[in-house]
């Protein structure tokens, strides 16, 4: 069981470089249906599990067809919660509805490094703060530019 938790171990590690995976050799749910490995997602600064799930070697068994599967449960009020967390810090750059191809490669070029929130037709007029965002796109003569907002 080590040598098999060992080498999902490195697998996340190698695909998922950026996360921090801890193992808890307690966790004990108590869900009869799981028969391999269980898992919780949990965010910082939020003490319970976002999501919940396991493995499952052969649901559908009841109904003649026996084959291995993944399944997850959601907390969606506490997704809800950090959501709205989340967006009370601005840290997005607002970009405007319109149809201009400078502005869809300054997006995508953006998106690589920043959260890019783009604004929909209706939108005008919208402060961009109450959408989370610290910064806009803004067009200075043929070029579009992010700048601080306020």
């Amino acid at each position: 069981a080590l040598d098999q938790l060992g080498r999902v171990a490195q697998m996340l590690e190698r695909d998922f470089p950026e996360v921090s995976f801890g193992f808890d050799f307690c966790e004990l749910r108590g869900y009869n249906y799981h028969t391999g490995l269980v898992f919780a997602a949990y965010v910082p600064g939020h003490g319970d599990a976002v999501a919940k799930g396991g493995r499952y070697d052969a649901i559908g068994s009841d109904f003649g067809r026996a084959r291995p599967a993944t399944g997850f449960s959601l907390d969606i009020r506490a997704l809800v919660a950090l959501g709205k967390r989340s967006l009370n810090r601005s840290c997005a750059v607002w970009a405007p509805a319109q149809n201009d191809a400078v502005l869809e490669k300054m997006i995508s070029k953006l998106r690589i490094t920043e959260t890019v929130v783009r604004a929909l037709p209706e939108d005008n007029g919208v402060d961009p703060a109450t959408r989370g965002c610290d910064r806009e796109l803004v067009k200075q003569g043929d070029r579009w530019v992010v700048q601080t907002l306020g």
